[in-house]
Formats: C-alpha cells, structure tokens, sequence
C-alpha cells in the first residue's frame, strides 16, 4: 500500500482543513504586469501540499501575496496549485496593522522569543495580544463557515494557539488537532507571558495536540497542570470537561525525494566543490535569527582556525543565510552582526587563494540546497532552541554515498532522535571548536557507519510516517 492510500485510509472519507499562518501559494503580479504563482517554500509547506494535492481537501491561511484576493473568490477561496487545481485555498484577509501587531508584534515578539527562551527579547504589549486574539478569531470564523460536520480540521503552530478553542466555541462538536512546531519552554518561562491561561485554554479546544519531542510535551503537561489544574494520565491531559490527547510525534522530511534529488546533483556538487577550491567543505544552513546560533558557529569556527593552523586554507565554511522577519530591530541588529564577524574572521585569516567563510544572504532554490548538502564533508546546526531543525534531516537523507558528518546543537528537537551526530553544545564555543576539528578527522570507515545509522532513523521516521501517526491518533480520538 502506498503512503498516499494510506494517509487516505487513516482519513476514512473525510476531508481535511489544513490552517496554517503562511499560504501554500501566493499570487504576486510583476513589474511587467503579469501574475505569477509562487509555491512557499517553508518545511510545512514542503510536507503538506504533496498529501493535499493527492487527498484534496481545504487549506486556511492568510492571504499575503499582492494579487492574491484579486484571483480569489469572493471569499477568498481559489483552487491550487494552478498548473493542476487539487484542492480549495481559502485566504484570510489581514490589514497591515494585523501584520503588524499579531505576526510581528505578539508571534514573533512575544511568543517566539518565549517558547525560544530569549526572555529579553519579548515585548509583552496589551495591544499585541488584542491583535493576535482578533486575527485568531478571524481565522476561526473562516474555517467554521468553510468546514462541514464530518471534517477533520488540523491546525498549526504558535501563530493560532486560540484557534481551537474558538472554533470549538462555534461548532462544539468539531474534530480538531493541534501540531506545536517550535519547542515548549519550561513552566518558569511559559509563566512569563500574560496571557498564558489564555494561550493554554485556546489550545486544549484540541482533541489532539502533538509537539515535537517528549521533553517539550512534558513541558506542556507541567505547565497545563500548574495553570488549569489539569491532570495527566500518560496519554489524556484532562482540565474540566476537556479530555485531550497529548503526544510527541516529531516531524520528518521526504527522505526518498531527497535522496533521489542528491543522485541528480553529483555534477552540480562537484562543480560547487572545483569553485570553492578547498579539500574540506563546512555547510551551515540557516534563517538568520537568532536562535540559530550562527554568531556561535562564526566564533566557533574562527577559533577552530586559530587553534589548528594546518587547516588553514584548506576548509571553508558556507554560511547560507535566509532573510527573515526583517521589519523587527532585533532580526536587523542580528544581520549586523553577521556581517561585522564573517568580514572580521575573512580579514584575518583570507588569502589570495582562499576565502575562509563563504557567506551567502538570500533564499537559497531547493535543488540548489541540495547540491550543497551532497558537497559538504560536515554540516554544521547550532541552534540555541530549535523544535526539530528539518536541516538535520534533509542534510543526512542527501547524503546518499553515505560519506559526511552531522554536527547537532543539543537543543534541536532532532538531537532527540539522531544520538549518531556529533552533539554539542553551542554555547561551549571551545567544545564547538573541537567539534569541528573531530569530524574532519574522523576516518571514512567511522563517518560512513554513522551517516548509514543517521540514514535509518531519518528513513523510517520520514514525512509521511509523522503524517500517518498524527492521522492515526486523531482517528483514536473520535472513534
């Protein structure tokens, strides 16, 4: 049975309302007038349009591109994607003062720096939260007048954590689940926001709310527990007369595309290699946020080359850099920084022959991602908070000759799952540096068992075994 027959077997016949911030497709018009269609390119995106396109079914967003209400409906629906309409995309309608004050202000201003622990970087403002509550009302009253009685409506991340409850509110007997992205912080931290109880009984509107490792639902627990005095009995989170199903089910990549799409870059990687002129390539792949650890990978890595002169000119690291969330000071004041290191570290130690970081700020094309992954010896993840850093994964599932190394931060939700990586801790720039430095001498023999044991974990827990164990456990909640 093929994955597809299987996920639409879990659904029994019943449709599925996807709701996520950010649209599968957005409609933009060019400078020469003509509208074109462009695919997301975030990991849930990556994930869910392959199913949706195959299953059909209703997919919730916000609607950001310039056109797109003008090739929408009068309700902001319009079928994707254009070159094969599969399923409805109903857009919601979000006024720049929504974008403002509930994505930039309370989403990521407020509960990314919170559930990230970066608790001096949260600005907890009234009249974010006021925002955040109207677009998440906004959002609920799109999907009850879309979805039927018999539809199983999944919603996602921290950008809709009322949802649930709202919708529950108008149509009591809804089928809905929850999948929590990022990490769930601890209860000292979660205590932090204001509108905790709120955020916490906006998502137990949920019949299922899944995370991404067992250490973040346990903070879930605690924090639902200390809050709304609910009890927990290893499967059912219970508070009033909610009975909700909690569980860690980490996400997956495509492990077959990815490693099918690597085959077809051998040239292309080796091109990038001849380029770059070096014997050792280090990758970092990274949006440019904090979180991510990148100012610790530069630090680590300058202080690798200080420490082990005879690498000198002869590994690079390639820093691919996406922009992200640019209208916030703190995303500008990070890029400055970044900036400032890699033109120090290139001052210090290039020569006429060799540029030590390779430093690259823009959205990279996915098949040229995966060139990069098939040309790195090492790849280099140091995020300071990550729920599951799909990086990891994509990296280990492109590396299908089996020969590379993969340096964790142990704060990804992947670390959970993929004990065969070098595990670090970033913040030890020291221990980072000697990181580096052990997986460029590890011999061939040792790296390839470890990426063949990597390979495995990434295989058999791929996408669609995380869609099937998510489906799977809705499907126990309601029959």
């Amino acid at each position: 049975m093929s994955d597809i027959t299987k996920i639409k077997s879990l659904l029994g016949g019943r449709r599925l309302v996807l709701v996520s911030n950010r649209e599968p497709y957005t409609h933009k018009k060019r400078t020469d007038g003509n509208i074109m269609c462009v695919r997301g390119s975030g990991g849930l995106v990556a994930a869910l349009d392959p199913m949706m396109q195959s299953t059909g079914g209703l997919w919730v967003a916000w609607g950001s591109g310039n056109v797109d209400f003008t090739v929408s409906d009068d309700r902001g629906r319009v079928k994707v994607p254009p070159e094969k309409p599969s399923y409805t995309l109903r857009r919601v309608r979000l006024s720049s003062r929504d974008v403002t004050q509930y994505y930039y202000g309370f989403s990521n201003r407020v509960m990314w720096p919170v559930f990230c622990l970066f608790l001096d970087k949260a600005h907890f403002a009234a009249h974010f939260w006021r925002s955040y509550r109207r677009v998440n009302e906004k959002f609920a009253r799109a999907i009850t007048e879309e979805a039927k009685a018999d539809d199983l409506i999944w919603v996602h991340d921290y950008h809709l954590s009322l949802v649930p409850r709202l919708i529950r509110d108008l149509a009591e007997d809804a089928k809905i689940a929850f999948f929590w992205h990022i990490p769930w912080p601890p209860l000292e931290a979660f205590l932090t926001i204001p509108w905790k109880r709120e955020i916490l009984e906006g998502l137990l509107g949920s019949d299922l709310i899944g995370l991404q490792t067992q250490r973040h639902a346990k903070n879930f627990i605690e924090c639902a527990e200390k809050e709304l005095n609910a009890s927990f009995d290893g499967r059912v989170l219970k508070t009033g007369n909610r009975e909700v199903v909690v569980k860690a089910i980490p996400i997956g990549v495509d492990y077959r595309e990815l490693a099918a799409h690597s085959r077809k870059m051998v040239k292309r990687a080796s091109k990038l290699r001849r380029r770059l002129s070096v014997e050792h390539l280090i990758l970092g792949v990274d949006r440019l946020d904090y979180t991510k650890g990148i100012l610790d990978k530069l630090c680590a890595f300058e202080r690798f080359l200080e420490r082990n002169p005879v690498f000198q000119g002869k590994v690079s690291l390639v820093q691919l850099a996406a922009p992200s969330r640019t209208r916030i000071p703190e995303y500008r004041e990070m890029k400055s920084k970044v900036d400032e290191m890699v033109a120090r570290i290139n001052g210090r130690f290039q020569t006429t022959t060799w540029v030590p970081v390779r430093y690259f700020y823009r959205q990279i094309p996915y098949e040229r991602l995966i060139a990069y992954y098939k040309a790195a010896d090492v790849t280099l993840v140091t995020s300071l908070a990550d729920g599951m850093n799909l990086v990891a994964k994509e990296y280990v599932a492109a590396k299908v000759n089996g020969d590379g190394v993969l340096i964790l931060s142990q704060f990804t939700g992947a670390a959970e799952e993929l004990s065969e990586a070098i595990i670090v801790n970033p913040y030890n720039v020291e221990g980072l540096a000697e990181a580096i430095k052990e997986a460029l001498e590890t011999p061939h023999a040792q790296r390839k068992q470890r990426m063949n044991r990597l390979q495995e974990k990434v295989k058999k827990h791929d996408i669609y075994w995380w869609l099937e164990s998510f489906l799977s456990e809705l499907r126990g909640t309601y029959n």
